[in-house]
C-alpha cells in the first residue's frame, strides 16, 4: 500500500460554511473520496481512498491518500483498516454523493472482507444532497456532478480523467507501475477532495434560509415587456453576512433572485386589481349579499334583517382594490386572496405597516418558498 501525504495551508475561511453548525470543530472533520475498479462492490474493489483532515495540534490540513499496489484482498483490507483507523477519531464524515455510492460500497466490501467499519456512528454531511436542498439555484445546470458544481465557483481542476479512464490507468499501473501513472491517479483523487472544499462556500446560501442578512433597500421599479408595456415591480436588496463566491440566479413565477458576493437582489411583480380579505372570526360577522361583503355584528345590527345573514367562513370577507404582491409563508401582514379556496396569498402594497419585523417575515417567506421549491 502506498501512502501519499501533502500538507495544505489553513482552510479556516472555507470551513466557515453554512453546511456546518457554528460550534463545530474543524478538527472533527474528515473529508473523503474513494476510487474503485467498478460500480458494483460485488465484482469490483476499492483501490484508492483519499482523505482531508486537520493535523493534530495544528490549523493546517493534511491530504492523505492510500493506494492499493495490487488487486489482492489483503491489500484492500490494509486500505480499509487504515481508513477506518483515521476515521475513528473524527465526528463528521463529509463527502459528495457518498450516501448513494461511497458509503454503501465501503460497507459491502468491508462485510465481504470481514473488516469492521468505524464510521457508522459518525454524523455524515453529503454536500451533494445539501446543495440539492436549495434546488432553485441549481436546476438550470446541465448536470449535478461534482465537476458541474465546481464550475460555479471556478475551481481550477487540473485532472482530466474520467471514471472509466481511472480504472484503465489503475489496471495498467498494477501491471507496470510508473511515476506518471501514479501521479495521474493521485491527481484525480486529490482534485476531487480539493474541489469538495471549494464547494463549501456555496453553503453560505443557507444564510438566506436562516435570516442571516440585512435588508438594505426596498424600492419600486418600472420595467417594460416585449410589447413596451410598463410593468411595476418590487426590488429588495439584501446584504449577506458572509460572501458567496459565485454568481447565481433563480427564476420563479413570483420572483427573480440573484446572488453575487455579499449582495442578494429579489425582484417581484406587482399586481393591480381587487382581492378579498377573509376575517378569521366569522362568527362575529354578518354577510351582506348585495354588497358581497361582510360587516361586523356591531355594524350589522343597524341594517335591515332582509339585507344581512349570518356570515360563514367562505363569505366572511371584504373587498380590497389596489396593488398587491405575492406573499407566501406566514408574514406578519394582512393577507388577501382571490377566493376562499385560493391557495395563493397576497399583501397590499405599500405594506400597511412600517414594522421591520413585518418586512423581514415577508422576505423570509419569499426566500424559503423560492429556495426550497422543487
Amino acid at each position: 500500500m502506498i501512502t501519499n501525504t501533502q500538507i495544505l495551508c489553513t482552510l479556516s475561511p472555507e470551513l466557515k460554511s453554512g453546511f456546518f453548525s457554528p460550534d463545530s470543530n474543524p478538527a472533527d472533520f474528515l473529508f473523503f473520496d474513494i476510487e474503485t475498479t467498478g460500480l458494483s462492490p460485488k465484482n469490483s474493489r476499492v483501490f484508492l481512498i483519499g482523505m482531508l483532515f486537520q493535523k493534530e495540534n495544528s490549523k493546517d490540513f493534511e491530504l492523505c491518500q492510500l493506494l492499493a499496489e495490487s488487486g489482492e484482498d489483503k491489500e484492500e483490507i490494509r486500505l480499509l483498516e487504515a481508513f477506518y483507523c483515521i476515521a475513528s477519531s473524527r465526528k463528521y464524515l463529509i463527502h459528495f454523493n457518498g450516501s448513494s455510492f461511497d458509503i454503501p460500497y465501503l460497507l459491502h466490501r468491508s462485510q465481504k472482507l470481514q473488516v469492521t467499519p468505524s464510521f457508522e456512528k459518525m454524523e455524515q454531511i453529503d454536500l451533494y444532497r445539501e446543495l440539492l436542498r436549495m434546488p432553485c439555484f441549481f436546476r438550470q445546470m446541465p448536470g449535478h456532478r461534482q465537476k458541474d458544481f465546481e464550475s460555479l465557483v471556478s475551481y481550477p481542476r487540473k485532472d482530466q480523467l474520467s471514471g472509466k479512464e481511472m480504472i484503465k490507468f489503475y489496471q495498467n499501473y498494477v501491471k507496470s507501475p510508473s511515476k506518471e501513472l501514479l501521479r495521474l491517479l493521485l491527481l484525480h483523487n486529490s482534485d476531487d477532495l480539493k474541489g469538495m472544499i471549494s464547494l463549501l462556500n456555496l453553503g453560505n446560501l443557507r444564510q438566506l434560509l436562516n435570516q442571516e442578512y440585512t435588508i438594505e433597500q426596498t424600492e419600486e421599479v418600472t420595467e417594460t415587456d416585449l410589447n413596451g408595456t410598463p410593468l411595476r415591480k418590487l426590488l429588495f436588496t439584501l446584504q449577506l453576512n458572509h460572501s458567496v463566491s459565485a454568481l447565481l440566479s433563480a427564476s420563479l413565477p413570483f420572483c427573480y433572485i440573484t446572488v453575487r458576493n455579499h449582495k442578494v437582489k429579489i425582484k417581484m411583480p406587482l399586481y393591480e386589481g381587487t382581492l378579498k380579505y377573509y376575517y378569521p372570526d366569522y362568527q362575529n360577522y354578518y354577510y351582506l349579499p348585495y354588497e358581497e361583503e361582510a360587516v361586523h355584528k356591531s355594524v350589522a345590527q343597524f341594517l335591515d334583517k332582509s339585507r344581512r345573514e349570518k356570515a360563514k367562513a367562505h363569505n366572511c370577507c371584504k373587498k380590497v382594490s389596489g396593488c398587491f404582491v405575492y406573499a407566501p409563508g406566514s408574514p406578519s401582514l394582512p393577507l388577501l386572496q382571490e377566493q376562499y379556496t385560493s391557495r395563493e396569498r397576497y399583501a397590499l402594497w405599500p405594506f400597511e405597516t412600517s414594522s421591520p419585523q413585518a418586512l423581514y417575515s415577508f422576505i423570509h417567506g419569499i426566500l424559503k418558498t423560492a429556495i426550497t421549491k422543487k
